[in-house]
């Protein structure tokens, strides 16, 4: 069965339809129906897109891991599949569901994961302190990525996305995100609340993030240096 072209739409040529994002799922339900892989020429072929199209929609997927290329072929990755199944974010829970446990059983403070999505961050597992006074945990909705100690980490990756911003301070923030691996949040998403992001594994726009938050009263740059080591030795090798 091939793919939806656009002449099958006709019949609903009365309804709105984004014709752009009608060829990215083309060419990805081709990159899912070949798991060896196909060229760019061969796309071309069978999609009958000018090879630049083709070359952007996948340097597209490429940034959001959901498509990589090894030698001339170009393959769907392990992620387009967690992400078309119905729970995306099992996996990761999953694989560092002992880091977060660990961590929180040595620093005693709220650790969150996080994974980029758009340009917005969401958290998709947490572990609550045993403190009486605890953080309200994350809500299951996108954080901005210039509000987030996490998103400032992904705008290191997004050149796309830091275009368009003018603040001096916010940019000094990504470029010293980017060269250390760690980002800040002081009370700039929740008033009264901290918070240090690093990456769970090699910085790039598909790999989650984990961050601990601590009520400001509780927070000491002292604490903070103690709870990334602990953090950073456990995650998984």
């Amino acid at each position: 069965m091939s793919p939806l072209s656009l002449d099958d739409l006709r019949p609903y040529k009365q309804r709105a339809v984004a014709t752009s994002f009608l060829k990215g799922l083309q060419l990805m339900t081709l990159l899912a129906r070949k798991p060896g892989g196909l060229t760019v020429a061969a796309l071309r072929q069978r999609l009958n897109f000018p090879r630049t199209t083709i070359l952007r929609m996948l340097s597209t997927l490429e940034l959001f891991g959901l498509a990589a290329k090894q030698g001339a072929l170009w393959r769907a990755t392990p992620r387009f599949y967690d992400w078309s199944g119905r729970d995306t974010h099992a996996e990761i829970r999953q694989r560092f569901a002992g880091t977060l446990h660990k961590a929180v059983k040595a620093i005693d403070e709220m650790i969150m994961l996080g994974v980029a999505e758009g340009d917005g961050i969401r958290f998709i597992d947490y572990v609550q302190s045993t403190n009486r006074v605890v953080v309200a945990p994350p809500k299951n909705s996108l954080y901005p990525l210039s509000k987030s100690a996490c998103g400032k980490l992904v705008l290191g990756h997004r050149p796309d996305l830091c275009a368009g911003i003018r603040d001096r301070r916010l940019l000094e923030e990504i470029a010293q995100a980017r060269r250390t691996g760690l980002a800040w949040n002081h009370a700039e998403t929740d008033p009264g609340i901290d918070a240090v992001a690093m990456w769970a594994g090699k910085p790039s726009v598909e790999t989650p993030l984990i961050a601990i938050i601590w009520p400001s009263y509780r927070f000491t740059p002292a604490k903070a240096s103690k709870a990334i080591e602990l953090v950073r030795r456990a995650l998984p090798r």
